[in-house]
This record gives structure tokens, sequence and C-alpha cells, in this order.
């Protein structure tokens, strides 16, 4: 072998050993890819992850044994709620056992289940000097939400002064602004007033009946103390609601009458009779109260218009307007005469008429009218009052 080959030998294996050496430490090390721009294709993102709650309650247990059936039945009552139950675990509640239920707190758009409502309260502001009055007044009222297809939770009187005031409970449909998803809600309703807690207990089935009735799945009921020292019926319910806030189907909106009247009892007389051209007019009204005006007595009447949600805002289905009449007249009568004509074709239009005035002195005599307006509907037009 030569002397020149010998050394090309050994550059050879020195050059392998190298090589080795390298790619051994290539493999060791990670390679950082170079942050070049794609030309096409989205943003990478991270997979939103799902949110699980936890439903917990008061209700305990002796045993360990007695929780399992009684987490596994509320299951079962969420499940039929519409909530999506995860399984859950017993757990120490002092020295018993309770349970709690993993679940997710959000329904999808389209979903039936929990319904999308809302609990509220009416009074008309007013107090009755007897209770009689009162609890009629109440029962009238009741009774006309349900005939508006409100479903009534409760009615109540309460202390106003030296008389008494009424309440009634009611749920509306909560037209929610549309989103992908809903948040689930749970709410509790406390109606009844009992003297003894086992009366309370009795009552419980009626309650959760209620709401039965009303779509709305009511998961408990329980016994609890009211702040005068009688019982009460509370009622655990689930609702759906978003971010958005809240948009009553209904809302309660107030006519205040022209009508004046030297007695009390004749206005309120008069404001029964009134509440037929309410009804005929097809807004259906609630109640009706008597109010001062100056030395005499005129009433007011409260009635149900239904909200109309649009962009920007949102307008009631009906309302009450004024036509001011365009001409006069030397007499009274025949004032009263013209307006009499005017109420005729008004009510023939669709606009029910539910006050009327006849205005001026001997000479200059006119007249308005009060008129129930409804939305998209062609009328005269608003007028000052």
């Amino acid at each position: 072998m030569t002397r020149l080959s010998l050394l090309a030998g050994i550059l050879l294996c020195a050059v392998s050993a190298v090589s080795a050496a390298e790619l051994t430490d290539i493999n060791k090390t990670p390679i950082n890819q170079a942050g070049v721009p794609m030309p096409y294709g989205p943003a990478p993102v991270a997979p939103p992850g799902v949110t699980i709650a936890n439903y917990t309650t008061d209700e305990t247990v002796t045993f360990e044994t007695q929780a399992k059936p009684a987490m596994d039945a509320r299951i079962a009552a969420l499940n039929a709620a519409g909530i999506t139950t995860l399984g859950g675990r017993v757990v120490p509640l002092g020295n018993n056992y309770s349970y709690v239920i993993d679940y997710l707190p959000t329904v999808k758009n389209g979903t039936a289940l929990p319904p999308a409502v809302l609990a509220a309260t009416y009074n008309n502001g007013a107090a009755y000097w007897l209770a009689n009055d009162a609890t009629a007044a109440m029962n009238s009222c009741a009774s006309s939400f349900r005939s508006a297809r409100l479903p009534v939770l409760g009615s109540y009187l309460y202390p106003v002064g030296n008389g008494n005031a009424f309440a009634v409970d009611y749920l509306a449909k909560n037209e929610l602004r549309p989103t992908a998803e809903y948040d689930v809600k749970f709410m509790y309703y406390t109606g009844g007033k009992f003297t003894f807690e086992s009366d309370a207990v009795k009552n419980i089935p009626a309650y959760l009946a209620q709401f039965k009735a009303a779509g709305v799945p009511a998961i408990r009921g329980k016994a609890v103390g009211r702040p005068d020292n009688n019982y009460a019926v509370q009622v655990e319910y689930v609702i759906k609601t978003n971010k958005f806030g809240d948009r009553p189907q209904y809302s309660v909106s107030r006519y205040d009458s022209r009508e004046t009247f030297p007695f009390e009892k004749d206005a309120l007389a008069a404001s029964k009779t009134r509440l037929q051209s309410f009804t005929a007019a097809g807004v259906p009204p609630v109640s009706s109260v008597s109010r001062p005006e100056g030395t005499n007595y005129s009433y007011s009447v409260d009635f149900l218009v239904e909200n109309i949600y649009q962009q920007g805002g949102v307008i009631p289905s009906a309302a009450i307007e004024t036509y001011q009449a365009q001409e006069t007249f030397t007499f009274d009568t025949e004032a009263k005469k013209a307006l009499a004509d005017k109420v005729t074709a008004f009510n023939a239009a669709g606009m029910g008429v539910v006050g009327s005035a006849v205005t001026g002195a001997l000479g200059s005599f006119s007249y308005v009218i009060d008129y129930v307006a409804k939305a998209g509907q062609p009328g005269p037009g608003p007028q000052p009052r």
C-alpha cells in the first residue's frame, strides 16, 4: 500500500466517525420549525372546553345507603327537565349524607325544555278598607290573568296602612333573544301562608302540580318558614335564559279615565262596567282602582299588552290613544250626538273606545275619544291628550 492510499484511508475513517457523532446529536436535539406564515388555512385555535356544573341540595338522609336512591331520583328529575346530567356522588353533610350531581349548565337553541319563563308579581297599589273587598278584587284579578292564559301561581292579601292590598303571582313567557345556546338556571318560588308546617307540607303536591300544568319542570318542593312565624311552600324549578336580559311576553299598562264622580263607590261601579270595553277591544283588563280627582273621584284600569321585540327596542301590541274632534258645537247636546256617532264609527273600525268626554263651554263644545290602537293598525293617529 502506498503512503497516499494509507493517508486516504485514515481520512475516510475520520470523516465517518465525525458524521456518525453529528447524526446522533441531531436525533437527540429537536428541530425548531421556522415561523414562516402560510398563505392559506385558518389560524390554529384551541378547542373550546365544556363547562360542567355541580347541582347540590340541602336535603339529607341518615344513612349513606339511602343517599344513592335519592340521588338517582333527582338525576331522573333533572333529565326530565331537559338537563344533561353526568352522574353524581354521595357526600357527607353534617352528621348525615347528601349528594352532588354533575350537569351541563347550558342547552342548545331549539330545545323545548327547560322553558324560558318568568315568574312575576302584580299588585294594583290600592288599599281596601274591608278585607272582603280586597279578596273580591284579588279573585277577580287572578281570574283575569287566567283568562289571558297566564298561569297563576298564587294570590294573597297584605296589609297597607289600615287596609288591605292584594298581589297575584303569575308566569309569563320570556321572549329571549335568539342565541346558539342558553344557560340553565335554577329558580325558587315561595307562596302560601300556613299556620303549621305540616299544612305547608300537605300543600306541596298542589304547588308542584301548578308548575307542571304550566309546562315548567318543578324539581322539588319543601316547607319553609315565613317572617311572620307562619309557613310557606318553596318550589325549586328550572328555566333557560341567556346573558342578554329578560324580555317578558306581557306587560301591564294603566289607563286613567276622564270620567269623574262625586262618590268613590260610583267611580268603582263605573270602572267595573268599563272593563267590558277593554275586553271587547281585545286588550285583557286585569284590575281597576278608584282615585281622587280634585274633590271628586275617578278610576284607572290596568290591562295587559303583549311586547313586540324588534331591532332597536320594544313596542307594545296596543296602547291607548286620544282623538280630539276638530269641529265645535254651540250646544252640548249637539256635541254628545256627534260623539256617539263617532264612537260607533271607531268601534266598527276595530278601534275600541274605552273612554270619551264632551269638552268646552256654551257656544264652543267639542269632544275627545280614548281608543285602543293596535300595532300596525291604521287610524287617525295619536293626538295630544
